[in-house]
């Protein structure tokens, strides 16, 4: 008997005592391991979770978090021909399998990178939670923190490294400890991730647990906990009702019953390669990873003038594929991952015959190929066509195999109509070469799908694809697991709360020139004041003849009386912000680096020459930056004029140097 895929609880591996189930290659037949069919107590495990791996990721600062995370992609790195062979039994080619593994790879160095470029100098000193910018029209700011729960990751066969990458990852990065629970169909190539993984001396005790076999770990979930399930409609269903039976369920996030679908413009009717690169891209994607994965679409829009030049196009490039279980060549399609698989994607296949046509693939040649191969769960490619874009089932319905369904429209207000007969999509590819009709489909597309690809058949190849789960990660994503709250209060009690200085909270202006203090002798409410400093005719004309902006309202007196608002000449507004920064920094050698830049820029009121400025700029945010010698420094400036009246404000960061430390 072969051996069964082991659970890793609380620190430890475990193996089944049952004889379990077995696990079936998909070409042969032949058994490859057992996952057990008897669930383990799964209370033991989320209490290892709470009172080991939160404690130990909490500890960690979100830098450090992200630090982590690339270490163990480095260090999974080395292992990604061990995770290639094991994917082999799903029917995988290697070139696939890689993919998958590469794409994983991508998803942790895309969380990470998510954390580093856009929460670095978000966090508190700390660096525990995030803090959004302290609003400057009330005394409120956002604190974001990892939720004191766990994450339960559920997940189906497809992508099997990149969706458990993707969903450790994610949890890893903001602080919460993960369950897995694979598919048994991937269990074994699962559970040699999370064995590397936990040979990985950066990664912290109890962040991540493996169970194998239909153990319900969603009974000792609460509120502050989270699901990620991925996985078919069917079981994402079940799911919801088992979680909704709950009196405080836990949060959940569902990717499932995924139907991602293809537009091709109706401009590729005046442009042949516009036809041929959807085409290409469709058979692509019926054949890319044997036709199991999200890479294949299942819904492609087409002008319904082109219905018949797709179908054939696409017959005929589809009848050029084989069947084979080694990658000799482009045009081969692989099988299934097992029988059970394709006995479901034929059952969906049913449901859409009957609310279709088929166009090549027919139920003969179907079961041709499985008499063919016997006990290998290969399957032909099968497409087919409706002429009405709002049939119910084709929206519905998905045979997660290599089954696509050609859908006619005439314009882009029908495809968004037609789309939200389903339940959304996380992807969607659209050819065109038209802007304007990429407009169109894009914003068609938008409120349905998480990503939309826009091709232009002029510059694009058919192997182009849109960014992998993970990669680019949208900041976004990753707040809203976070445990968010507005937090309000007196400015004073605000800047303490939130390591941000608010405006109204008591200035320092005591002491030595906040300027000219190193980043270790720097407080928040630290000002320095300058002025004041009369503008003068010369000092506008000057501008203007030096940055060329000779606008009236700056130069030509005559004109500028006549101008609705102002009624004579102004100074340029960002004239003003130079005086004030040009107040403010000391001529000589100092802490200060460089300026890295200025937002936030508003002129509030018109300077006319002769008014005097004044400006005070405050440090707002300190941002240490350890083993460097140094960090950024972000002033609030407040620019007044005559009678003290506020006519301009900006935010400028600086380079600021540590006080040189003694050996």
């Amino acid at each position: 008997m072969t051996r069964l895929v082991p659970h890793y609880l609380c620190g430890q591996w475990r193996t089944p005592t049952d004889t379990g189930t077995p696990r079936r290659h998909a070409v042969s037949g032949a058994e490859v391991y057992r996952v057990t069919a008897v669930g383990v107590d799964a209370g033991p495990a989320v209490a290892h979770a709470r009172t080991v791996g939160t404690p130990a990721l909490h500890g960690l600062a979100f830098a450090e978090r992200a630090r982590v995370a690339k270490l163990l992609a480095h260090h999974l790195a080395r292992y990604q021909a061990e995770f290639i062979a094991l994917a082999v039994h799903l029917g995988i080619s290697p070139a696939d399998a890689e993919q998958d593994v590469r794409a994983g790879l991508d998803a942790v160095l895309g969380h990470a990178d998510a954390v580093t470029r856009h929460f670095a100098g978000e966090t508190t000193d700390d660096g525990s939670l995030l803090v959004e910018p302290v609003t400057h029209v009330s005394p409120t700011a956002h604190l974001s923190a990892a939720p004191p729960g766990i994450a339960v990751h559920i997940s189906g066969f497809a992508d099997p490294v990149t969706t458990m990458l993707d969903g450790f990852a994610g949890a890893f990065v903001l602080g919460v400890p993960s369950i897995v629970r694979p598919s048994r169909r991937t269990a074994k190539l699962t559970a040699h991730l999370v064995r590397r993984i936990s040979e990985c001396n950066a990664v912290p005790p109890g962040c991540l647990q493996l169970v194998t076999g239909p153990t319900d770990v969603t009974g000792c979930l609460g509120p502050h906990d989270q699901i990620r399930f991925n996985g078919t409609a069917a079981t994402a269903g079940r799911l919801r009702t088992r979680l909704a039976r709950q009196p405080m369920p836990p949060r959940a996030e569902f990717t499932a019953g995924i139907l991602d679908c293809a537009v091709l413009g109706t401009d590729a009717a005046d442009h042949g390669r516009a036809l041929h690169l959807f085409v290409e891209r469709l058979v692509a994607g019926m054949s890319a990873h044997n036709g199991q994965t999200r890479q294949a679409v299942r819904r492609a829009f087409v002008p319904e003038t082109l219905m018949n030049a797709v179908g054939e196009a696409a017959s005929s490039a589809l009848g050029g594929l084989r069947f084979t279980d080694r990658p000799r060549g482009d045009r081969v399609l692989g099988p299934l991952v097992d029988a059970a698989h394709r006995r479901r994607v034929l059952s969906a296949l049913a449901r859409l015959r009957r609310a279709t046509r088929t166009v090549c693939g027919t139920p003969k040649e179907v079961a041709s190929a499985a008499n063919e191969f016997g006990s290998g769960a290969y399957m032909p490619p099968v497409l087919l066509a409706t002429d009405d874009a709002h049939v119910h089932d084709v929206h519905r319905v998905e045979a997660f195999g290599p089954v696509v369904t050609l859908i006619p429209y005439r314009n882009a207000e029908e495809i968004a109509r037609a789309v939200t007969l389903g339940t959304g999509s996380l992807r969607s590819w659209i050819i065109t070469e038209d802007p304007g009709q990429a407009r169109d489909l894009a914003r068609a597309l938008a409120p349905t799908h998480e990503r939309v690809h826009l091709i232009d058949p002029g510059t694009s190849r058919a192997t182009d694809a849109a960014p992998a789960p993970g990669k680019g990660q949208h900041p976004s994503r990753l707040r809203t697991r976070l445990a968010a709250t507005t937090v309000g209060g007196t400015p004073a009690h605000l800047t303490a709360a939130t390591d941000r200085w608010a405006p109204g909270s008591p200035p320092n202006t005591s002491g030595t020139n906040a300027l000219r203090l190193h980043l270790s002798d720097l407080r928040l409410g630290d000002t320095v004041t300058a002025g004041p400093r009369v503008v003068t005719r010369e000092d506008i004309a000057a501008f203007a003849d030096l940055t060329g902006d000779h606008y009236y309202l700056h130069t030509d007196e005559a004109a500028a009386v006549s101008h609705p608002l102002f009624r004579g000449i102004i100074a340029h507004g960002h004239l003003v912000a130079a005086l004030a920064i040009g107040m403010l920094v000391p001529p000589e050698p100092g802490p200060v680096l460089a300026n890295l830049g200025l937002d936030n820029l508003r002129f509030l009121a018109p300077v006319r020459p002769g008014d005097p400025l004044t400006v005070a700029m405050t440090a707002a945010r300190i941002t240490r930056r350890p083993g460097t010698g140094r960090g950024e420094v972000r002033w609030h400036a407040i620019v007044a004029g005559a009678g003290d009246r506020p006519v301009a404000r900006f935010d400028l960061t600086t380079l600021t140097a540590d006080r040189p430390t003694t050996d």
